[in-house]
């Protein structure tokens, strides 16, 4: 490492050959993750790879989340956690899939088992959260979000875009999503709020304060 001058303003700078990141944020989120039990979560109810050398979800799944939370829309964003060395180091990110295989396992993921699988994993995190909350009443939140999408059979939404429209609920108190459903996006969000309301009532009541589910 080589110092240089102090200048005018109260802090030294200097030069290193170490890999650094500008995602300091998502290595306290990445640290999180792994605290709060998702690594193993992930390990336990999402299938296992078709061979010993594939990537196991805790593999997919983690650069997915980091990119997200770093406000990334796309497969192409996953290159912001590709290319970060420091950030891979700190979170222990040696090996990772490339996009196209990102992208695969996306696909094989919501056409088999993957997406139950997913869904026993936020169960888990929604029930911990509850159980540290100890709220017994909760706001829930409904809300349907644009995804525009470039597939040949994605629907025209009413925004005018082709794409498809999900309808999220959240427990507004825990911030977790409780329930979600991925019509079409030709289909009104408000088509059929009552039932969607009801489907997270009853996935409310299969949440247990002090146990998981």
């Amino acid at each position: 490492m080589r110092k240089m001058a102090r200048t005018v303003l109260p802090f030294k700078l200097a030069a290193t050959e170490e890999p650094m990141t500008a995602q300091l944020g998502l290595v306290l989120h990445g640290e999180f993750i792994q605290g709060l039990g998702v690594h193993r979560w992930l390990e336990q109810e999402m299938p296992k790879p078709d061979s010993k050398r594939g990537y196991g979800a805790i593999q997919h799944v983690l650069p997915f989340l980091l990119m997200l939370t770093g406000g990334g829309r796309s497969l192409e964003d996953l290159r912001m956690i590709h290319t970060d060395q420091g950030l891979r180091r700190l979170l222990h990110l040696e090996a990772l899939p490339s996009m196209d295989a990102a992208g695969d396992w996306l696909r094989r993921t919501g056409e088999g088992a993957g997406l139950a699988g997913l869904d026993r994993v936020n169960r888990r995190i929604v029930a911990q959260r509850l159980r540290k909350l100890e709220r017994r009443e909760h706001t829930l939140d409904i809300d349907a979000t644009q995804i525009v999408a470039e597939k040949r059979d994605a629907a025209w939404t009413y925004k005018g875009e082709r794409g498809d429209m999900p309808m999220v609920g959240h427990l507004a108190e825990a911030e977790v999503v409780i329930h979600d459903d991925f019509p079409a996006g030709n289909v009104a969000p408000a088509s059929a709020n009552l039932d969607f309301v009801k489907a997270c009532e009853a996935t409310g009541k299969t949440f247990a304060i002090g146990r998981d589910p």
